[in-house]
């Protein structure tokens, strides 16, 4: 994913933070935001507990199942930043 488009992203949802990591399409600052690259989506880490984020992404249709193991990845990775900030 490039760096342009991921930073692009981060400042469309006003998230101050450097990238941490990059699964496929998604993104992950270091603040434990996860976003999107191809489709302007954000999972803010202060909403990360309020979802089955897996759950709710699956209903979306622009959401490939493909993607579940991307996506994954990135949730694992937030919910590790998360707990390391607390």
């Amino acid at each position: 994913m490039d760096a342009n488009k991921i930073l692009e992203q981060f400042h469309y949802f006003n998230i101050q933070a450097d990238v941490d990591s990059v699964y496929g399409n998604w993104a992950v600052s270091t603040d434990g935001d996860v976003v999107n690259c191809l489709y302007p989506y954000a999972i803010l880490a202060i909403h990360f507990k309020d979802a089955d984020w897996m759950e709710k992404m699956s209903t979306k249709v622009w959401f490939k199942p493909e993607c579940k193991g991307s996506l994954r990845k990135a949730l694992k990775r937030a919910k590790e930043l998360l707990e390391i900030n607390e």
